[in-house]
């Protein structure tokens, strides 16, 4: 491979000189800088980036704190968020939490002098340890936070509206005339889930008395917990017609506990979701949920990031990004009330 050392030496002129041009640099005579470029082609010679940005005292490399990479979510924000820094001539370092495994200050502190990251985006859980969030503060690492929990906690942060998301799905239900209409709700732990469930509680607050009171079992998050609380909720003396869960994944559990009870979706029961993951597009019938608005919390957030990292000052402290109600075949209006 052909050093800068080599391109210097053949177009007769030092490697300073060859580093002004790379680097486009005023102070260089056109006849010299057209040589130069010239020897650049002929050797094939390959500049160094990562001396370069370093040169310009960026790494042009931030890192991406998940959850468990297994989570359907975090796949797809990943990719969204690797799609928004290539734009930008950024890569992306991606950390995740294994068998919910905490990652430390240690770990981060590691990273930051390894590799020199320019700054951080943080979904939760990462979001909610305050000794790391304290860190990156006391240290000024530039860092947006996706969803926390801890939403006072942090000077900026992008996130969806759950609140109305769930609303607006539970008010799609009672349009069709569902009367009994339960809800499957995430984990405690987290504050989105606490949003969606406001949302589908005021939903039948308002429309009293035609719909009736709230019914809420608690899931975690995963199918088996959505095909357990469904079991629940269809052997109860009044079940309910139709069933809101609080992520997809649970949603595709009600579906499947539907299934084994050998009711017909959305003949004996209505379905809807939250997130709008893969999942929900290959589980039979295709699921009716709540799109996060993942490409655009994606994309604020690596573009607020980019702008703390630059040091301006207007960057948005709070950025709300509305869901949408996707429809498919899963919600139908109920054979009986």
């Amino acid at each position: 491979m052909p050093t800068i050392k080599d391109v210097a030496t053949k177009a007769g002129v030092s490697i300073k000189t060859v580093s002004r041009v790379i680097n486009d640099e005023p102070g260089v005579a056109d006849s010299t800088r057209q040589r130069v470029n010239d020897v650049i082609r002929q050797l094939e010679y390959v500049p160094n980036l990562s001396a370069q940005r370093l040169k310009r005292g960026r790494s042009e490399l931030f890192a991406l704190l998940l959850p468990r990479v297994e989570s359907p979510y975090a796949i797809k924000l990943f990719s969204y968020i690797l799609r928004e820094a290539q734009k930008r001539d950024y890569s992306v370092l991606t950390l995740a939490e294994v068998n919910s495994t905490p990652i430390t200050p240690a770990q981060i502190e590691h990273v930051v002098k390894t590799h020199r990251v320019d700054g951080l985006i943080v979904a939760p859980p990462g979001a909610d340890n305050v000794v790391l969030m304290n860190f990156l503060k006391s240290n000024h690492i530039p860092y947006v936070t996706i969803n926390p929990n801890l939403l006072n906690e942090h000077p900026f942060s992008v996130e969806s509206t759950d609140e109305i998301g769930a609303n607006e799905a539970t008010r799609y239900l009672i349009s069709l005339e569902h009367k009994r209409i339960a809800h499957i709700a995430c984990m405690k732990t987290e504050r989105f889930s606490h949003e969606r469930r406001k949302g589908y509680i005021r939903a039948l607050e308002d429309a009293a008395p035609a719909a009736s009171a709230p019914l809420i079992v608690q899931g975690d998050n995963s199918i088996e917990s959505g095909h357990n609380a469904t079991l629940e909720l269809l052997n109860l003396p009044d079940p309910p017609t139709a069933i809101f869960a609080g992520n997809d994944e649970m949603a595709v559990g009600v579906i499947l506990a539907a299934s084994h009870l050998g009711l017909s979706v959305p003949g004996d029961l209505s379905v809807i979701g939250f997130d709008d993951t893969p999942i929900s597009h290959q589980i039979f019938p295709h699921l009716t949920t709540i799109a996060q608005p993942i490409p655009e919390i994606a994309r604020v957030s690596v573009e607020n990031l980019l702008e703390l990292i630059d040091g301006k000052q207007d960057v948005p402290e709070f950025v709300q990004i509305p869901t949408r109600l996707v429809l498919r075949g899963s919600c139908g209006v109920p054979i009986q009330n």
